[in-house]
């Protein structure tokens, strides 16, 4: 009896064993399907919720903003926006401002103004662009006069330049070097000078004028100066002025 009865338990299982294979299949072809539908969902609906700088409002005006303030620069810019600005909540009428004057360039800070708050908010922004740029074409040593030979022009990404980097030609030709410049160095303002028109310890002219009256006299003059620069002077007399230069050993004073 005891064989007997499982050897139909056995029959059972076989007969049932297609069964369940065709089961299995069919759960498993439901699963796949499922996990491809879920790959297809749209990943911008995500990215939007958790308020990328690319979708969020104050990003956007940030950045429009901060295209408007580079259009000196050229056409080659870019503006990355660092913060998720969407965490910060809405911004009425946002207004953007720059918390330093001048254009901004590299890693900057962007205020903003909302309608109705009485804090500004800060965003952090990174500008990008290819400048025109003026390099040494060969070494200068200090005090060497720099005319448009000894210079030439390369692009650079602005991020990578020093502040004050030159790029208009009238800005360095016909000035000196104040340093050695090697060839191929960038240019600053702070590489070069006027030439002197004015020397310390010279006797200048200084020439004082004002309504209805214009008279000249000899001076000391008691710094170096270039053309139309303030530089201090002392009179026959020992008193202490200042006088803009003019020309060679000259200066002004208005009155």
């Amino acid at each position: 009896m005891t064989a007997s009865r499982s050897e139909g338990s056995q029959d059972v299982w076989l007969a049932r064993r297609p069964r369940l294979r065709r089961l299995l299949l069919a759960g498993a072809g439901m699963l796949l399907l499922t996990l491809f539908g879920l790959a297809l969902l749209p990943l911008p609906s995500i990215a939007q919720a958790q308020g990328t700088p690319d979708t969020d409002p104050l990003a956007t005006s940030v950045k429009r903003f901060l295209l408007t303030q580079t259009r000196s620069l050229g056409d080659q810019v870019s503006v990355k926006v660092h913060d998720n600005t969407a965490r910060l909540g809405p911004c009425v009428a946002p207004e953007p401002f720059l918390p330093r004057p001048g254009t901004p360039q590299g890693r900057v800070t962007v205020g903003v103004n909302c309608q109705g708050e009485e804090r500004s908010r800060y965003v952090q922004a990174t500008v990008s662009a290819s400048v025109r740029h003026l390099v040494a074409a060969r070494t200068l040593e200090p005090g060497e006069p720099i005319d448009a030979t000894a210079l030439t022009w390369q692009s650079s990404d602005i991020t990578r330049l020093q502040r004050g980097y030159l790029s208009a030609m009238a800005d360095a030709a016909g000035r000196v070097a104040t340093r050695r410049i090697p060839a191929g160095a960038t240019l600053t303002d702070a590489m070069v000078r006027q030439p002197w028109l004015v020397k310390r310890g010279d006797t200048v002219v200084l020439v004082a004028q004002g309504p209805g009256f214009r008279v000249s006299r000899s001076v000391e003059a008691l710094e170096n100066g270039g053309m139309g620069n303030p530089i201090r002077l002392k009179t026959e007399g020992n008193q202490i002025l200042q006088g803009q230069v003019t020309g060679p050993d000259q200066l002004r004073v208005n009155f």
